[in-house]
């Protein structure tokens, strides 16, 4: 059983660490849907996230770590144990030269903006994705213009014995909405360094507005969802397949697949959790059944769930 006043006291050793009990996490996530945590912390500084993660692994508590919870959908049940959650606090930045480095909660609106002022280009990509550095650099995030890999130099990372280590930018192992952190699930990104290139702010600055105009043409920004529900298929477009099975508007309760995307999962703001985890199993067997192409989730499923889980490839 776990002891979380025992584990409270412990924590709160820690300088520079927020602890909260029984924290609802619906208000931290993108999606606006799940139940509390068992024991929430948010470190302020990176050295507050490696000594608590350090007495985490040597109490042997239940760890989740989250970022700004973009890509992922909690359990109503919620998440046992601990949740330490890196943003908004952990967000420092800084510039030298050609470089910019970002700790792992720092958002990425917030990296492409301060890029731009620098007159730096390379992050514009990431100036519309509402997710954080270190949840980025694990799936390789991207979009339009870029992705991670084009950008990460090196990485900054706690592994899974509790020492700071770094990673150069050819051992990411970056592949399409993977990285290296996808298969050492056990370590996580501290601090990440980008390569940027000298550029006029101005075009900097109209490439992320482009960007945007992009997103508020083709994306359902007025409704909570978690991003793209799912990867691309080999092949194939998400969205079309599910435009093309007939579920493109459907909605199941509260929840259900945008009208004006089809590769968006979305909530109408009363919705469970378990209403829209059946969205992506309705979905993913309609497509299956259509096509005979299986469709994995690109958000991640965390918390105490009863409810069987969609299948996932190898992340």
């Amino acid at each position: 059983m776990f002891d979380k006043k025992g584990a409270l006291h412990k924590l709160n050793k820690i300088k520079d660490l927020m602890l909260a009990e029984d924290m609802p996490l619906a208000p931290f996530s993108n999606f606006k849907v799940g139940g509390p945590a068992d024991i929430y912390l948010r470190p302020q500084t990176e050295a507050a996230f490696v000594a608590a993660i350090q007495l985490i692994r040597q109490e042997n508590w239940m760890l989740t770590v989250l970022g700004r919870a973009s890509n992922v959908l909690i359990s109503d049940l919620g998440i046992r144990g601990i949740v330490c959650q890196l943003s908004p606090d952990m967000a420092g930045i800084h510039i030298l030269d050609n470089e910019l480095t970002a700790s792992a909660g720092a958002g990425l609106s917030d990296i492409a903006a301060k890029g731009a002022a620098a007159g730096l280009a390379g992050l514009a990509f990431s100036s519309g994705i509402p997710g954080s550095v270190g949840g980025a650099v694990v799936m390789n995030a991207g979009a339009y213009t870029g992705k991670m890999a084009d950008v990460v130099l090196r990485s900054q990372y706690l592994d899974a014995g509790g020492e700071v280590r770094t990673l150069e930018a050819a051992e990411h192992n970056f592949t399409y909405r993977g990285s290296f952190f996808n298969d050492h699930k056990d370590n996580f990104v501290i601090n990440t360094t980008f390569k940027l290139q000298p550029a006029p702010a101005k075009d900097i600055y109209d490439e992320m507005a482009d960007i945007a105009l992009r997103r508020y043409k083709s994306q359902p920004l007025n409704f909570p969802s978690g991003g793209s529900a799912f990867k691309r298929p080999p092949g194939h477009f998400a969205g079309k397949l599910i435009s093309d099975s007939g579920l493109k508007g459907f909605w199941h309760g509260h929840a259900g697949v945008s009208g004006k995307h089809a590769g968006f999962i979305i909530q109408d703001g009363k919705a469970t959790a378990s209403e829209v985890l059946e969205v992506f199993r309705i979905v993913q067997n309609k497509v299956y059944e259509s096509f005979n192409v299986m469709l994995y989730p690109e958000v991640k499923f965390i918390g105490d769930w009863q409810e069987e889980l969609p299948e996932r490839d190898s992340d």
